[in-house]
């Protein structure tokens, strides 16, 4: 039986994964210690509830879900959400956004393990919150994102609600809250951690390099700007010092903003800021070394050179291309040990 995996992103206040062994609608309540800011969960969808298209999954603060489900003899992942008002940031390669939920077909399988996530970031000054819902392709070994929606609020997660509309309809385990610093809060006795959000795991990341790539040729300036691996630099003042290391430690002044609608995300102000080169996004190692110490440049970087599908900032929308002004005001080199 051919089955097209829906994604749901339901807009609730809970945090909802569906019950992994009965029928439970209790809502249990996640610490505020824990400063949860997503929540993972595997699910198994057994062939008796298939048939009867029943839709089960994970949700988040009682209006956000993802799903699995069928729709017109498809099975599907789909994205829903639930009364609070709000609006999409960012759509999955190739959903169906005719409707109220963003349906994405996939040809799952029962009695296979499909992990979910749910992913959030909140900024208090801007008073808003993304919600992302995402699913795991075990076959492929890779994230697909299913939709991004925005809310003017900045409310954390603060329930999770296990639910099961036929029962025994699914199985859950391997269920994890992620804390804002990034760790793992384990719920069940698993040890096996989620897998991570790297842009290389992520299923559409060719097909959308390729989008952003020619977006970034049509609007920008062909005479100054140069290409380099997937993203794009400009120089607006050449440097007279050393050219840049990958490994140095950087002293910069720099400023964020969406290529979208030149919205600032972040900057330096009064003082500059100074880490390690190595640590950083990709774009800017590739960008910063064809740029000497007192030189500044402007960096385009597609979501791919950058931050991919993560939802990482309220300001920073998955599969965002940013735009860096960068001036190196000194380096340091790595010492070797």
């Amino acid at each position: 039986m051919k089955h097209s995996l829906t994604l749901l992103l339901l807009n609730f206040f809970c945090l909802v994964a569906f019950c992994q062994k009965n029928n439970s609608k209790k809502l249990y309540t996640i610490p505020d210690s824990i400063k949860a800011t997503g929540f993972y969960a595997e699910i198994k969808m057994n062939e008796d509830i298939v048939k009867k298209r029943s839709n089960t999954g994970i949700s988040v603060n009682g209006f956000i879900s993802v799903l699995l489900g069928r729709k017109k003899e498809q099975n599907i992942f789909f994205f829903n959400y639930f009364a609070k008002p709000g609006y999409y940031k960012v759509y999955g390669k190739d959903t169906d956004t005719t409707s109220h939920d963003i349906i994405w077909n996939y040809d799952w399988k029962a009695n296979e393990t499909y992990p979910l996530l749910i992913a959030t970031a909140s900024d208090s000054a801007a008073h808003k919150t993304l919600y992302t819902g995402y699913v795991y392709l075990p076959a492929e070994q890779k994230w697909k994102l299913i939709a991004t929606r925005c809310y003017d609020d900045t409310v954390a997660l603060k329930y999770f609600k296990t639910k099961s509309h036929k029962s025994p309809a699914a199985f859950f385990s391997n269920r994890w809250l992620q804390r804002s610093n990034g760790t793992w809060k384990a719920l069940d006795s698993q040890t096996t951690k989620p897998p991570s959000l790297r842009q290389m795991s992520n299923i559409d990341s060719l097909a959308q390099q390729k989008i952003e790539e020619e977006l970034l040729r049509s609007k920008l300036p062909k005479d100054s700007i140069v290409y380099e691996e997937g993203m794009f630099y400009q120089t607006l003042k050449q440097g007279t010092g050393k050219l840049v290391k990958v490994t140095d430690t950087l002293t910069v002044h720099y400023k964020g903003s969406l290529f979208s609608d030149g919205s600032i995300f972040d900057q330096t102000k009064n003082k500059p800021a100074t880490f390690p080169l190595e640590r950083l996004i990709k774009g800017w190692q590739l960008g910063l070394v064809h740029c000497k110490v007192g030189g500044k440049m402007r960096l385009f970087l597609p979501s791919g050179s950058a931050y991919g599908i993560r939802t990482r900032s309220a300001n920073i929308p998955p599969n965002s291309i940013l735009v860096f002004d960068v001036e190196v005001l000194d380096t340091k080199e790595k010492i070797a040990k």
